[in-house]
């Protein structure tokens, strides 16, 4: 007894912090904590909502992205030892991108830079994971990013790029991969590009391709099963340990303020809008207040409808024929009805005798 009232007290304690306010039932949250957690590939938010019979494409993103915020532990250690670390690039197109121009190279033009860092315990065995996306590839962008997730004292291992030398309290062992007999960057930094090659693929995989706005909440998606990619039986209760720790999350504190792209698609809108008609409903909103969309409604409601009336076909059911054309375009002609005496003989037997076949 004393057991299922730990159990209904903690599911309680869950249930009032990360799914403050649900709608949903408290079976279908567990049941979905067990898939995202224990799911090698992860699933999707419209693979969500099918299995669950959920209405709403919303309804199920939201329920992911709260998941997604159990997968960071506040109060993680930094990694130690030996890091590789390196930068690479996930192809995504702005639409204020120019088609055709960027994509190679540290251009950030069709392509946003994503920075990871992996301990290294033997040869044969990786560690614990770090993944961010960063805004460039500057100094100190990558400065800030090793001084986040290492520890002092740590052996940091990457390529000769500039942007690394010199950690501050770190040692450095770069690898200049632009020599003449220089490795492949694969097989310098095996670990680092074995993650970067599992994280592109799982995204394209199960998410077919990354937006910029929430790639971090994907990234912190892949650390969490890679840390625990030996361990599923804790999985689960180390998200439920961390959303019960992290407090509620409601839907603006993951989408943020959506003020700005509500004005620009009510601008779309307007446009559309018939001059005459937009004009009216100004004039409406101004007097009444109301909102200006509540006006348009009023004004096309009292504005009378046009009835489409069916016209009658200009051209005949059946096209005329032309001369010469009257065998090839016979129309359907009934057979001559059949002479009473006939009737009732092989093989018109079936006919009986009154019948409308018969001539009269």
């Amino acid at each position: 007894m004393r057991h299922s009232t730990g159990c209904r007290h903690q599911t309680s304690v869950i249930a009032g912090t990360v799914m403050h306010g649900t709608h949903l039932p408290l079976r279908k949250w567990f049941l979905a904590a067990y898939l995202v957690a224990t799911h090698s590939n992860g699933i999707s938010a419209l693979q969500l909502q099918s299995k669950f019979g959920l209405g709403n494409y919303k309804t199920a993103w939201l329920l992911l992205h709260k998941l997604r915020r159990g997968m960071v532990d506040p109060y993680r250690t930094r990694l130690s030892g030996e890091v590789e670390i390196d930068e690479t690039f996930v192809p995504f197109r702005k639409k204020t991108d120019p088609v055709g121009i960027g994509g190679q190279g540290r251009s950030l033009i069709g392509q946003m830079a994503i920075i990871g860092g992996v301990e290294i315990v033997d040869t044969y065995y990786a560690g614990r994971i770090r993944l961010q996306r960063i805004p460039n590839t500057e100094r100190e962008t990558l400065q800030n990013f090793i001084s986040e997730i290492t520890e002092r004292d740590t052996v940091i291992k990457t390529d000769g790029y500039a942007g690394y030398t010199d950690p501050e309290g770190r040692t450095h062992l770069p690898i200049n991969l632009s020599g003449r007999n220089s490795p492949a960057a694969h097989i310098a930094l095996p670990w680092i590009h074995r993650v970067f090659s599992n994280f592109k693929r799982w995204a394209m995989g199960t998410y077919h391709g990354l937006r910029e706005k929430h790639v971090d909440a994907y990234c912190d998606e892949f650390v969490f099963r890679w840390n625990r990619r030996r361990a599923f039986q804790s999985s689960i209760d180390t998200m439920l340990r961390i959303g019960r720790e992290i407090g509620p999350t409601p839907y603006r504190g993951i989408v943020g303020s959506t003020w700005r792209w509500k004005k620009q698609h009510q601008r779309m809108i307007l446009k559309m809008v018939a001059p005459d008609v937009l004009v009216e409903a100004q004039d409406l909103a101004r007097k009444t207040g109301c909102d200006i969309f509540d006006a348009l409604d009023d004004v096309r409601k009292a504005r009378p409808r046009h009835r489409y009336a069916r016209r009658a076909s200009p051209r005949p059911i059946l096209p005329p024929r032309r001369p010469g054309e009257e065998r090839n375009t016979r129309r359907y002609i009934h057979p001559p009805p059949l002479v009473p005496e006939i009737a009732g003989t092989p093989p018109l037997s079936h006919v009986p005798r009154g019948s409308k076949l018969l001539v009269a």
